[in-house]
């Protein structure tokens, strides 16, 4: 994955009602992106390829009467 820039950064914030300035920007755009690039190494082959199941237990399906 690129890097996310100073301009990809400011959209993220605004998209969640933060405004950032410098030099903030640059300290969250190079954490950021720091994070990402550690995430990437924790993340098993195969991993995304998984398809969860959900699990009904019986109490789940009876009606408090």
């Amino acid at each position: 994955m690129a890097d996310l820039n100073n301009d990809e950064i400011q959209a993220l914030a605004k998209a969640v009602g933060l405004t950032l300035s410098e030099p903030e920007l640059t300290q969250v755009t190079h954490s950021l992106n720091a994070m990402l690039e550690e995430m990437e190494g924790i993340n098993p082959a195969g991993f995304n390829l998984e398809e969860y199941v959900a699990v009904v237990q019986q109490a789940d399906l009876e009606v408090a009467e």
